[in-house]
């Protein structure tokens, strides 16, 4: 029996399908099969958080969800900081296609980019996403993350 480390490419992350992020690093264990470091998964789910908000992509419940999960954020917590209830929030998380009416995405985004280090611009405009959610967002896991794995 034994374990060895490679990097695979990830397709898609938690609740979304789009996102496919290539060089993780991962274990394989002959009896256990594949495995991903929890610290690396983390480090995951923060790189694409980030890049929704650095390329704009569209917000919609099912990105509320997964950007909130991936800074640990309870519902609760997150919709306090928007002065939403919780209610509000959950009613976004279980609409996961639908996207969120502009005022509401821009709040999301100005919201969460402190959080993950985004700057984002000052205008209106530019504060909205793009017109379509990607089929595919490619993303390469950064290198000096990689050393977690093993």
């Amino acid at each position: 029996m034994g374990k060895k480390n490679v990097l695979k490419t990830m397709k898609g992350i938690g609740n979304l399908d789009y996102p496919e992020i290539h060089g993780v690093p991962m274990i394989i264990d002959d009896e256990f099969g594949e495995s991903i470091h929890a610290q690396v998964l983390g480090d995951v789910e923060l790189l694409v958080a980030t890049e929704i908000l650095s390329q704009r992509l569209p917000i919609r419940g099912a990105e509320v969800a997964f950007i909130r999960k991936a800074l640990g954020l309870s519902r609760l917590e997150f919709a306090k900081g928007l002065h939403l209830s919780d209610v509000a929030v959950l009613k976004w998380e279980r609409a996961a296609s639908k996207r969120l009416v502009p005022i509401n995405e821009i709040a999301v985004r100005a919201y969460f980019a402190p959080r993950l280090k985004v700057k984002i611009p000052g205008t209106f405009n530019d504060l909205m996403g793009v017109d379509a959610t990607p089929k595919k967002l490619q993303l390469q896991f950064p290198a000096k993350s990689r050393k977690l794995a093993a």
